[in-house]
């Protein structure tokens, strides 16, 4: 009699916990996505990314992608020998003159706004003086060489640096495709539209804005975004971030100081989220060097 009460029980308490599942399930993962976002024939997420990568200078990205390599001889005679080398040199030294002159931002972290009128803003990083740089751009939709984009900079040590951007790569690396759910909320609060960051999410969440993680390499840009689908973990990471966008454009290096207990709380978690066989950079090309 025991034994089969004890089965019944065990079996209302199974189909109770089918019952149960959450349809709306939530995840601690971004998502993975291409820029190709079109909004009245124009690839936005593009545009927004280069416009903040090269600070809104074409010039700087013709300099930044080769756009004015020569072309030199094709015929390898001592002459045209002596040719392509002078011609070679006086471009590298040209080149290596305009890069310094025109910054490269391969690691963005971009949020954009629902509300009017309101441009976006990206989180990014000076290697040369380990310092976190937030861009404002006063467009709704930047286009690279047309919208202008201020600069805010602030100065961390290297622990400060490296624990943030590592944390910004494990966003993007743990990220997967997904089909998340349309959301139909959109609040918005606007506060000092003078400001840096003129438009706040709301006190519920963050619907009222988008947020997007790009990390760039030389074969192509890993591109995350936030969804409708996220875990109490991935808010707190979009949160985190935003909140260190804030710190820099009031140059606030003692809040920054008291988010790091959570950035490195976040760190221990998403490292936990990557696959064994991904290959993470670990910044051993010179590129990414600090």
């Amino acid at each position: 009699m025991n034994r089969s009460f004890a089965i019944i029980v065990l079996a209302l308490i199974a189909s109770h916990a089918v019952a149960q599942t959450n349809v709306s399930k939530m995840t601690n993962r971004l998502e993975t996505a291409t820029t190709l976002k079109y909004r009245n024939g124009a690839e936005y997420i593009k545009d927004m990314i280069e416009t903040f990568r090269y600070e809104g200078y074409l010039e700087g990205k013709r300099w930044h992608t080769d756009y004015y390599e020569p072309q030199l001889p094709a015929t390898t005679t001592d002459k045209t020998f002596k040719i392509r080398t002078k011609v070679r040199n006086e471009y590298n030294e040209k080149r290596f003159e305009m890069i310094d002159l025109y910054p490269e931002h391969d690691h963005l972290f971009m949020v954009r706004s629902n509300a009017e009128g309101q441009g976006p803003i990206a989180l990014t990083y000076d290697k040369q003086d380990t310092a976190l740089v937030l861009l404002k751009c006063y467009d709704v939709m930047p286009e690279l060489d047309k919208s202008k984009v201020k600069k805010f900079k602030t100065k961390v040590d290297v622990a400060v640096y490296d624990s943030i951007q590592r944390l910004h790569l494990l966003a993007v690396y743990t990220a997967v495709p997904m089909d998340p759910t349309p959301s139909n909320t959109l609040i918005h609060t606007i506060l000092k539209p003078d400001t840096p960051l003129g438009v706040m999410p709301s006190f519920i969440g963050f619907d009222s804005m988008s947020f997007h993680f790009v990390w760039g390499l030389p074969t192509g840009d890993l591109y995350a975004r936030s969804h409708t689908c996220l875990s109490p973990t991935a808010k707190k990471l979009i949160e985190t971030f935003y909140e260190i966008c804030e710190c820099v454009s009031r140059n606030d290096s003692e809040q920054l100081s008291k988010l790091m207990p959570t950035v490195h709380q976040l760190l221990s978690q998403y490292r936990k989220l990557l696959l064994p066989d991904v290959i993470v950079d670990e910044w051993t090309d010179e590129k990414f060097r600090f």
